[in-house]
Formats: structure tokens, C-alpha cells, sequence
């Protein structure tokens, strides 16, 4: 399992996931697009017809951040930076995050335990 710690941050206001560094957009990801029941649904919806073989490769495009889940490892990126290199123009920011497909799974279903954990806590 990957090391992690989830926590409050008093200054956002929201709940947050710390990561190993080499994770950061992996951690950017979770915050950002895995919301609700739904959005954790569909990421381990796509994870299981890859890891049972139905397709090779599922892409996923957000906002910001977009994924590439395969058997064995995700990459997670972020589509603008992409695009800027793509363009010739290095903005300096970090373009992907690799982890094993296993753990993301893993980690989705953690944050958005937690998510609903501390929204429950804060409606009480």
C-alpha cells in the first residue's frame, strides 16, 4: 500500500490527501475528481474492465487532469501542461504521476470514504 494521510486543512477549508512527492498529481486528481458515489464508481468501473481484460487501456479526461488506467499502472497527468509541451512551451510544471493500477483503486476507495466520512461529520 502506498503511504498516506488524510487531514483537514484549516487554510482551503477542505479535506485533503498527502502522498508520497513523486504522487503529487495523483493527489491533485483525487481532490479534484473523485467527488461523489459516481465519480468513484465510474474510475473503479473503468479499472475493473482493464484489469479483467475488456479493453487494454481506459482513458479519462476532467477538467485539469486526465488518466490513462492499464493493467498494470496508471498514469495520471495534466492535459494542459501536456498540451503546452506538446506546443513547444515548457510552463515547468509537472506533467504525470505513475502508480500501480492496484493502489489506485485502492486510494480512490479510500478518499471518498473519507470524503463521506467528513461530510457526515460536519452535517451532525
Amino acid at each position: 500500500m502506498i503511504p498516506y494521510k488524510i487531514f483537514f486543512d484549516d487554510k482551503a477549508d477542505q479535506l485533503r490527501i498527502s502522498l508520497p512527492d513523486h504522487l503529487s498529481l495523483v493527489e491533485e486528481y483525487l481532490e479534484g475528481q473523485v467527488r461523489s458515489e459516481l465519480s468513484k464508481n465510474l474510475i473503479l468501473d473503468r479499472i475493473q474492465r482493464v484489469v479483467s481484460g475488456e479493453t487494454e487501456v481506459s482513458e479519462g479526461t476532467g477538467n485539469l487532469y486526465s488518466s490513462e488506467i492499464r493493467r498494470d499502472y496508471t498514469r495520471i497527468y495534466n492535459s494542459y501542461v501536456e498540451e503546452q509541451l506538446e506546443a513547444g512551451i515548457d510552463t515547468g510544471e509537472e506533467l504525470e504521476s505513475f502508480i500501480e493500477t492496484k493502489y489506485f483503486a485502492e486510494l480512490v476507495t479510500i478518499w471518498m470514504d473519507a470524503l463521506n466520512e467528513h461530510r457526515q461529520q460536519r452535517k451532525n
